[in-house]
């Protein structure tokens, strides 16, 4: 178990508070009750970031921290893209302290990890992980790990390199058939695992009757054997849920200290045995690898069972088919890294993969239907560099805004914005949180909307999914002093950053 050893198994996530911002104290009162309520019931491993729950978890913690005497252990973190130095992460972990109210955080994360690549960037010379060094020897954190959406091998290969302590990854009833590798890896190097999403990032409650196989007979809660499934995991020692109310944080809580009627080597061999024989499910067996002309059809296969469940609602969106593509894409980013070229479809039918699946799934019918969702959301770097170009290209721009500009527009600027055949504009971006102003987002100063007309940027894109609609209205009266108000994301797009 290492540096988890003896620690309550369940973790609190803290992206899911009811907090409007930074006036709305009634939520805040009201989030950090629900913290205490957790640090009472014994949980002690608390996951929180600058940017979770619109920018205000630091804020909730801070007024639960001031009115607490329990233990508890709390996550600050650095991202490659809106950190690159060493010097920025020392700032970022200050700053992340003293908006807290503590001064020593138990754990650093190196948070979101997305590649091997990016491994190698964070240990470079200068880095963010010798930042993190820094601070350790410091006495200002104690741990560092990484949380990571990288492909497996990546995964595998960053905890080989024996320089963490931890990582933090996705692990459900949806991918375990193959993340249980993954967990091999981490036992064998002696590296603790906190899982986030164990619940499918909700598809699981959303779909409570489909899924009730993870129940033995004598249970009668879905959620709460899901969450026992993955609790019962060799090499899983925390497992992470974000409640927004105390009534949720109770229904987690219980799998973890009602009577467990079943050991985990029978709750595993059970629940491994009924995944392999759900209809039109992708059991992960990899028997469909090796395509003539390089699909990816295991990891489209696997992404396409978000397909099969009623999707919950995410990101603000509720229509059926919007949520679904959300959920499908969101997998194939995450768990894959994979966003293809291309929306065409490059299979030449030659059927090899249909037979050889162990599941007589209609692939290729499958994948003429994913590529046509590629297309419709334009979830492909052809469709996002067409966009962008459309958006910045060949306007004669010399300065361009972004709004907002947070972790989102970061990962956006990292990811996709070189895409854009004429980028030498100068950016800016532009955030409503006071605590963001007069920070650095990578290249880019962040200003307070106050400042638009001061700088007066050519133009404003606005990155945000969540909210464009309301930050369009907020603004849009700027187009009168001359500067273009546009929108990164069109009507039937997934985000850009899952």
């Amino acid at each position: 178990m290492g540096i988890f050893e003896y620690k309550f198994p369940l973790g609190f996530g803290t992206n899911h508070f009811n907090v409007s911002g930074v006036d709305d104290l009634e939520g805040i009162e009201r989030s950090a009750r629900l913290v205490l309520h957790a640090l009472d019931s014994g949980v002690k491993y608390i996951d929180t970031s600058h940017t979770y729950s619109r920018g205000m978890s630091h804020s909730v913690l801070k007024r639960a921290f001031q009115l607490t005497s329990q233990p508890f252990d709390v996550t600050v973190k650095s991202q490659l893209g809106m950190d690159f130095t060493s010097d920025d992460t020392i700032r970022r972990v200050e700053g992340s302290l003293t908006a807290m109210g503590i001064n020593r955080a138990t754990h650093f994360i190196c948070w979101n990890i997305t590649s091997y690549f990016d491994f190698e960037e964070i240990m470079r010379k200068g880095g963010i992980y010798e930042g993190a060094d820094k601070c350790k020897r410091e006495g200002l954190i104690d741990h560092i790990g990484f949380s990571t959406h990288a492909p497996i091998q990546d995964i595998k290969r960053i905890i080989a390199s024996g320089m963490f302590e931890a990582v933090t990854l996705s692990y459900s009833l949806l991918n375990s058939a193959h993340m249980n590798s993954v967990l091999d890896v981490a036992q064998d190097y002696g590296v603790g695992v906190v899982v986030m999403n164990p619940l499918g990032g909700g598809i699981i409650p959303q779909n409570r009757d489909y899924f009730a196989f993870v129940r033995n007979e004598q249970e009668n809660n879905t959620v709460q054997a899901a969450l026992r499934f993955v609790a019962s995991q060799p090499g899983v020692d925390i497992v992470l849920a974000g409640p927004s109310s105390i009534e949720e944080f109770e229904e987690n809580y219980s799998a973890f200290v009602d009577e467990n009627t079943e050991n985990d080597t029978k709750r595993i061999t059970r629940v491994n045995a009924k995944l392999k024989t759900l209809e039109s499910f992708c059991t992960g067996c990899h028997y469909c690898d090796g395509c003539p002309v390089n699909i990816p059809v295991y990891e489209y296969m696997q992404s396409r069972n978000n397909l099969l469940f009623e999707p919950a609602p995410y990101y603000r969106q509720s229509e059926p088919e919007l949520c679904k593509n959300i959920w499908m894409f969101k997998k194939l980013s995450n768990d894959f890294s994979i966003i293809p070229d291309t929306p065409e479809n490059p299979c030449i039918r030659c059927g090899k993969c249909e037979k050889k699946c162990t599941q007589n799934l209609k692939i290729m019918d499958a994948l003429d239907d994913t590529y046509t969702r590629i297309m419709k959301t334009s979830y492909s770097l052809k469709a996002r560099k067409e966009r962008l170009n459309s958006l910045l290209g060949n306007k004669s721009y010399k300065k361009i805004g972004f709004y907002p500009g947070g972790g989102y527009t970061s990962t956006c600027n990292k990811k996709f914005f070189n895409l854009v055949d004429e980028s030498g504009f100068e950016k800016v971006a532009f955030d409503s949180n006071p605590k963001l102003w007069g920070t650095q987002n990578g290249d880019m100063e962040i200003y307070s909307p106050d400042a638009i007309l001061d700088i007066r940027p050519d133009c404003i894109l606005i990155c945000n999914f969540l909210y464009s609609d309301e930050i369009f209205e907020q603004i849009k009266h700027y187009q009168d002093y001359g500067i273009d108000i546009l929108k990164l994301h069109d009507t039937d797009d997934v985000p850009w950053v899952m």
